[in-house]
């Protein structure tokens, strides 16, 4: 015999249960390439993918609507120094600012919104949807500085007499330049000559996070009886660029320059012009993969330092860099993203994490006892620039209509 006011197992947790629910499916949502109409990849419709669960079937949904949203927002303070002159005429008068003065940059732009209507049949269960997303987007990221999010929004009514409900989900988006292990890497070849030492050097356009290690190859020729190799020095520097549009313009800052651990090859005693040395340099878990987005952009170079011994000559070092993409493969797994967690998939560098840095490379973000200057930044970013992996332009259109800048400075 059933009690009054008791129910069963099955009832009491219906209860708990939400009269809706939104589920994003686990699978990564990635593209392959440059955010280019002409990359062969972007024909590839990528789809976020997931399901619509109805838990109470007493409600009947009028409307369900699906909104996929992408935002990228810059917020950091600068020295003022660092902005262009025109940009304090209206607001601080004709003097030049002090070092110690800082200007708050602060905007967010709409990279897209799409969205799907759902149709609600009485008595389902389930409605499975996939949206169609558009080819140029930029990866998910969050920085110090700077951030790029997507969110799916639900929105379900039901009748006047039923509150609108709204669900929203956090949605990770990947760009990967590299399609797969077997794909081919093409690689640049560089030469020059520095009076009595001549090289050159082949560096791959490319390199995934999970070889764990670049590899370049590196021919010299030189002058024995003045001067020798002594040894080959290698490293990988990231450079973390943030850009911004204002009324007088496009201004880009000073990158951030993050230095990871270098590596020294010591050629054989015996070893001639025809010999090819493997310079080898370490791809640490804390590096980020290449980066752009309207307000921020993170490459990476080698930097190579190649030392000379000599008992009658004073040999300078000779340093060398070289322009790398740092990708990472498609994971057949869901592609994680953490402001905690340090990955390969554009997680914040803690500063304790680079082995060194330049000294004009210190964050803008310190704090400054001085005058605040405020500036509300227009929406829109930069340019795209050119990477170039055998594919076309790095052209993405985040915006169509034609950049109006416009600030706005106030004292704080």
């Amino acid at each position: 015999m059933k009690r009054f006011g008791l129910d069963t197992p099955r009832k009491q947790q219906d209860k708990h249960l939400p009269p809706v629910d939104v589920k994003v499916n686990e699978a990564p949502v990635y593209f392959i390439g440059p955010a280019s109409r002409e990359n062969p990849m972007s024909q590839i419709r990528t789809k976020l993918m997931g399901h619509v669960s109805f838990n109470d079937p007493k409600i009947k949904w009028n409307r369900i609507t699906l909104q996929f949203v992408g935002k990228a927002g810059l917020c950091m303070d600068v020295p003022s120094s660092t902005l262009p002159p025109k940009e304090f005429g209206s607001g601080l008068g004709d003097d030049r600012p002090t070092m110690d003065t800082m200007t708050r940059l602060e905007t967010t732009v709409t990279l897209c919104e799409v969205e799907k209507e759902l149709i609600y049949i009485p008595g389902e269960k389930t409605i499975d949807f996939g949206l169609h997303l558009p080819h140029h987007l930029p990866p998910s990221i969050r920085t110090k500085h700077g951030f790029v999010e997507y969110h799916l929004v639900a929105n379900f009514s039901a009748g006047s007499f039923f509150k609108k409900y709204r669900i929203q989900r956090t949605v990770t988006l990947c760009r990967h330049y590299l399609p797969s292990a077997s794909a081919l890497i093409p690689s640049i070849e560089y030469n020059g000559v520095s009076e009595w030492f001549e090289w050159s050097a082949e560096v791959p356009k490319a390199m995934a996070v999970e070889t764990g290690e670049i590899v370049l190859a590196l021919r010299w020729s030189v002058e024995k009886e003045r001067v020798e190799v002594n040894r080959v020095e290698l490293a990988l520097h990231e450079l973390e660029t943030y850009r911004f549009n204002t009324k007088s313009g496009l201004h880009s800052l000073k990158p951030i320059i993050t230095k990871f651990p270098s590596t020294d090859y010591h050629p054989p005693a015996f070893s001639n012009s025809s010999e090819t040395h493997f310079i080898r340099t370490p791809l640490v878990t804390q590096v980020r993969t290449h980066h752009f987005d309207p307000f921020l952009e993170i490459t990476h170079r080698l930097r190579m330092t190649i030392h000379f011994a000599s008992s009658t000559t004073n040999a300078k070092p000779l340093i060398l860099e070289f322009p790398i993409i740092v990708t990472d493969y498609p994971k057949d797994a869901s592609c994680l993203f953490s402001s905690s967690v340090a990955s390969s998939n554009n997680v914040p560098v803690s500063p304790s994490s680079s082995s060194a840095s330049d000294n004009n490379n210190t964050s803008f973000n310190q704090q400054q006892p001085q005058l605040m200057n405020s500036v509300v930044l227009p929406a829109g970013g930069d340019d795209a620039v050119a990477v170039d992996l055998d594919l076309p332009e790095y052209t993405p259109q985040y915006y169509e209509h034609e950049l109006t800048a416009s600030s706005t400075h106030s004292l704080g």
